[in-house]
C-alpha cells in the first residue's frame, strides 16, 4: 500500500527505473523511466487515489481520459469530477487505474530503455 503523507519512487520491478517528470513540472509533461537520481521530480505521493508529483504538485494522468490498452501517461491539474483517469490503486505491486483494474502502468512492449514514455 501507499503511504499516506510520504514521498517515494515508484519503480519497474524488472528495470529498477522510476518514473519521472525530468525536472519538467508543467501540464502535459509526459512521464518516462529514467535512472534514480534522487530529485524530487522523482517523487511521488499518494492521496485519496491520485499520485501527486512532489515537485509539481500535478497529478499521474492517463492521456485524454482514454482508458485503453497502450495508453500512456502524463502530468495534469487534479481533477475535481470526472476523475476515472487520474486514481489509482496498488495490488500485488502493480499500480492500476481504480476505473479499470486490468489497466496498469507497464513499459509497452517489453520495453527496457531509459527515457521510454509510460
Amino acid at each position: 500500500m501507499f503511504l499516506k503523507d510520504k514521498a517515494f519512487y515508484i519503480a519497474s520491478k524488472k528495470t529498477g527505473l522510476v518514473l519521472s517528470t525530468n525536472g519538467y513540472t508543467e501540464e502535459g509533461t509526459k512521464i518516462t523511466v529514467q535512472n534514480k537520481t534522487g530529485e524530487e521530480h522523482e517523487l511521488w505521493q499518494f492521496e485519496n487515489g491520485f499520485l501527486i508529483n512532489k515537485s509539481s504538485s500535478l497529478v499521474l494522468d492517463i492521456i485524454g481520459g482514454d482508458l485503453r490498452v497502450g495508453q500512456k501517461v502524463n502530468l495534469w491539474g487534479r481533477k475535481k469530477t470526472m476523475t476515472h483517469n487520474q486514481r489509482w490503486g496498488i495490488r500485488d505491486g502493480y499500480i492500476y487505474a481504480l476505473a479499470d483494474p486490468r489497466l496498469v502502468l507497464d513499459l509497452e512492449g517489453d520495453c527496457e530503455d531509459e527515457g521510454t514514455h509510460i
